[in-house]
C-alpha cells in the first residue's frame, strides 16, 4: 500500500499534464488518470512484476485518453481560440478574419500526428520546456526537439496555404 501511494504521489501529476494533451481538460484528466490508478489498484494481483509500472501507468493513460479524446475535440477548439482570442481588433471584418484564423490554427494542429501535436501542445500551451517534455514522455530531449520541428514545418505549410487565401 505504501509503494502504491509513493508511485501515485511521484507519477499522478506528470500522468495528468500527459493525458492534459489527449482530452485537452485538467479535470478529465485528472479523472481518467485516477480511473487508471484504480484499475491498477483493483488488478494489482494479475500485473506482471517483471513489468515497468511507469511504462503500463503512461500507456493505459493514453490508450484511455484516446477513447475520450473524440469528446474533448470541440474543447480543445474553443480552449485554443480563448488563447489567441485576446489579439482580436475592434472591426467587425477584422474579428471575422481573426476568428477564422484561429479556427485555421486549431484545425491545423488537429492535423499534426498525435506525437508532434502532444509536444507542441506541451511547449505552447503548457509552457514545459523540451528537457520536461522528455521526462514526462520518457524520450529524449533530441526526440522533443525534431518533433516540435516538425510540428512547426507541418503548420507553417498548413497556414501559408491559409493565409495565401486572404
Amino acid at each position: 500500500m505504501e509503494a502504491f501511494e509513493q508511485l501515485f504521489r511521484r507519477l499522478f501529476y506528470p500522468l495528468v499534464a500527459f493525458a492534459c494533451h489527449y482530452v485537452n481538460d485538467p479535470a478529465a484528466a485528472e479523472d481518467l488518470v485516477q480511473d487508471v490508478f484504480i484499475h491498477v489498484w483493483s488488478h494489482r494481483e494479475q500485473l506482471d512484476p517483471g513489468r515497468n509500472i511507469k511504462t503500463y501507468l503512461y500507456t493505459a493513460v493514453r490508450n484511455r485518453a484516446f477513447k475520450c479524446a473524440r469528446h474533448f475535440r470541440v474543447r480543445e477548439q474553443y480552449r485554443i481560440h480563448h488563447i489567441v482570442s485576446d489579439t482580436i481588433a475592434d472591426s467587425p471584418e477584422q474579428q471575422a478574419a481573426d476568428a477564422e484564423f484561429h479556427q485555421a490554427v486549431a484545425r491545423s494542429i488537429q492535423t499534426l500526428p498525435v506525437k508532434c501535436r502532444t509536444i507542441f501542445c506541451m511547449n505552447r500551451f503548457d509552457d514545459l520546456k523540451y528537457r520536461e517534455i522528455a521526462e514526462i514522455l520518457n524520450i529524449s530531449v533530441k526526440t522533443v526537439e525534431t518533433q516540435m520541428g516538425r510540428a512547426l514545418k507541418l503548420l507553417k505549410k498548413h497556414l501559408q496555404a491559409f493565409l495565401l487565401l486572404f
